[in-house]
């Protein structure tokens, strides 16, 4: 699994269902434009869902109250046949995304579905509430393709089960997940990701949906994720149920603008003199310095004829630990005011 800029965190922008517009060419036009925007933006990837309503919940399922606050209304069969994205487009978008140098992904909600995406994907992803789904996950394990596994609304046990699943190869990676769209801040649980990582030894990122482009995602980077997920729109106004928390295009930028500045910030994990402090510690970092003109042979008397002082452009002289070390000494050579002190007996 690569990255356009090799050794970062790996960003998928999640187009979810919302390239749907309308007509088929409607959709197609639309898809395209999400893959558009996400190169653009220096995405990774950009991230579709692949379904059939059939294989998803028993018929006469009912209606969801969280779509149902967002005024769809309708029965979730439904919602989800509206949704569902035909297997021709597939093939055309992943050949899109070759020419607009970004990776393609689709989630697959069965194995049929994984199926049809796996031909034209590097990588695999599995919804939260698909990470229970045996058939569907003993199928991606045999692809030995990385595979990205959400942990929203998933307990302990469940995540050993699938990594048992997975456990033949070392393909599997785990995405820390709020299942709650949006997400408030408060229940983003971030200080888990480098628990799961400790706990499982296996590289965890962050699948978020908060509404703010820039805090969880910079934090989720702090916290050791080795990769980013974020729902993105056209139009936040647009009707379907993934818009009104997911990023507009100006945000999306934003976000992988400031996940590249987190990253660099984050250094070699050596405390070091830096090359860029180099200059002001010479100057402004005290040391032992001669606050009258000493001659050689005089006694070095704090307080009195040396201090412990930023030297400017003046010589540095002794470290300040050494300063007990010097008290009482004579100094070795003769000192002008201000020069520092670097040889005594």
């Amino acid at each position: 699994m690569t990255t356009k800029n090799q050794n970062s965190v790996f960003i998928i922008a999640e187009a979810g269902s919302n390239w749907k517009c309308g007509s088929y060419e409607d959709d197609i036009g639309c898809a395209k434009k999400l893959i558009e925007i996400a190169s653009k933006s220096g995405c990774d990837a950009i991230k579709f869902q692949t379904f059939r309503p059939e294989t998803l919940y028993v018929k006469n399922a009912g209606s969801s109250d969280y779509l149902s606050k967002q005024g769809m209304r309708s029965g979730i069969n439904e919602i989800f046949e509206n949704l569902s994205m035909p297997y021709e487009m597939i093939p055309e978008l992943a050949a899109y995304c070759i020419k607009k140098e970004i990776k393609f992904m689709s989630t697959p909600f069965s194995v049929e579905d994984a199926k049809q995406v796996d031909p034209y994907v590097e990588i695999h992803k599995v919804a939260s509430y698909e990470n229970n789904h045996v058939r569907l996950l003993e199928f991606l394990a045999e692809t030995k393709k990385p595979t990205f596994v959400s942990t929203g609304a998933t307990t302990y046990e469940e995540i050993d089960f699938l990594i048992d699943i997975f456990k033949k190869n070392n393909s599997l990676r785990l995405m820390q997940c709020t299942a709650k769209y949006p997400c408030p801040v408060d229940d983003l649980n971030l200080s888990v990701i480098p628990h799961l990582n400790s706990k499982y030894d296996i590289p965890v990122g962050f699948s978020d949906h908060s509404i703010d482009p820039i805090i969880a995602p910079v934090m989720a980077v702090a916290y050791g994720a080795i990769a980013i997920e974020k729902h993105f729109t056209l139009n936040k106004a647009s009707p379907g149920p993934d818009h009104s928390f997911a990023l507009d295009p100006n945000e999306l930028s934003l976000m992988v603008q400031s996940i590249r500045k987190a990253e660099r910030s984050s250094g070699s994990k050596i405390k070091e003199v830096l090359k860029i402090e180099k200059e002001l510690r010479i100057f402004a970092k005290r040391s032992i310095q001669a606050t009258n003109k000493i001659t050689k042979g005089q006694k070095l008397i704090e307080g009195q004829n040396f201090d412990v002082l930023r030297p400017g452009k003046k010589s540095r002289g002794l470290e300040p630990r050494f300063l007990n070390s010097l008290i009482g000494k004579k100094s070795k050579t003769d000192i002008d005011n201000g020069e520092g002190i670097t040889d005594y007996s």
